[in-house]
């Protein structure tokens, strides 16, 4: 990757290790690659500046219960004249976009998640009461990152202004075909176990085997529901890479991801993709190539075992984390 010229660059984020999920992996993967020619500095929860409590309803998920402990840390970024982006809309990122205004300094934002659909779902709290809240957050931001088009236009339609596209990326030492060493007549899931992952339709989706892989406030009550789906809890590195490689389908039921990084993952690994026709799946998956995605989850995991994996997987290789910090990089930078 050709450098940009160097940059200061800090990152605050109400997500990261050692929660396990979307936002962490994709700051994570571009980190190495930021670093290379910029200096980085994360804002995180963990730091020892910070007193911690767990997310209620979400124990493993710990935030900053006093976020004005930044303060410090924002003045010396806005004296050394860093590019400021906000990652999360949580006590941290919430602090930072307040007190960012309050000093007119610049800064970028990302909308992750289609969190007024989960809130509507899981709360039953219309979108028409959250959506004012996250223009509010997001709209002062130079530049708003989405990961996909249609995320893009949804927002757009919503009101949001400054909008870009920054695509995720996919180890492919870790995740690729060779992975495949005992192909076996299961389906798989890999998420984190929460209602608003959708999980329930994958667990009644008819299989011979069905293999969910998280950890999560969830779980407990899905084991109880579903006595034939096997739950092997958290997994990564080869051990996922594999178990995401021998299957013969990676099912996505999820409607409130705006991506998905798994999805990714499973295509390096030459597995085809069975999804909703949503956001997230509809930028990875080639119809009939390396997946399918449709109104009926059914129709779409039919549909997805019918493909070549071998083509599965060379659509997998326009998707680089390489090309991800780039446009992360381009995107902070202008």
């Amino acid at each position: 990757m050709e450098p940009i010229n160097k940059m200061n660059i800090m990152i605050v984020t109400d997500a990261w290790e050692p929660q396990v999920n979307g936002v962490v992996n994709t700051y994570k993967n571009i980190l190495p690659m930021l670093r290379k020619e910029n200096n980085v500095n994360i804002v995180h929860p963990y730091l020892d500046c910070f007193k911690r409590a767990p997310l209620v309803g979400y124990n493993e998920i710990e935030i900053a219960l006093n976020p004005w402990r930044c303060k410090h840390l924002l003045d010396a970024a806005i004296v050394s004249k860093d590019r400021i982006h906000i990652a999360t809309e949580g006590p941290l990122g919430l602090y930072a976009k307040i007190y960012l205004k309050l000093k007119k300094y610049p800064y970028t934002t990302c909308f992750h998640t289609m969190f007024p659909e989960f809130v509507e779902k899981r709360l039953h709290i219309s979108t028409s009461f959250t959506y004012p809240f996250f223009r509010w957050f997001h709209n002062d931001s130079k530049k708003i990152f989405v990961s996909t088009r249609e995320t893009m236009y949804k927002l757009e339609e919503k009101g949001f202004k400054n909008l870009a596209i920054w695509t995720r990326g996919v180890d492919p030492e870790l995740f690729n075909p060779n992975r495949r060493s005992n192909p076996q007549r299961y389906i798989i899931y890999v998420a984190r176990a929460s209602k608003e992952k959708n999980i329930d339709r994958f667990c009644n989706i008819e299989y011979e085997r069905k293999i969910f892989v998280g950890d999560g406030p969830y779980l407990e009550e899905l084991k109880r529901r579903y006595s034939r789906v096997e739950f092997v809890g958290k997994k990564t590195g080869v051990e996922l890479a594999e178990l995401i490689a021998n299957a013969d389908a990676f099912v996505f039921p999820s409607k409130a991801d705006t991506f998905g990084i798994v999805l990714l993952e499973a295509i390096a690994c030459g597995t085809p993709v069975a999804a909703y026709d949503e956001p997230g799946p509809m930028e990875v998956i080639k119809q009939n190539e390396n997946g399918y995605y449709c109104t009926d989850l059914d129709m779409s995991l039919k549909r997805s075992l019918r493909v070549d994996r071998k083509r599965v997987y060379e659509t997998s290789q326009e998707w680089t984390w390489e090309r991800s910090a780039k446009q992360f990089l381009e995107g902070i930078n202008g």
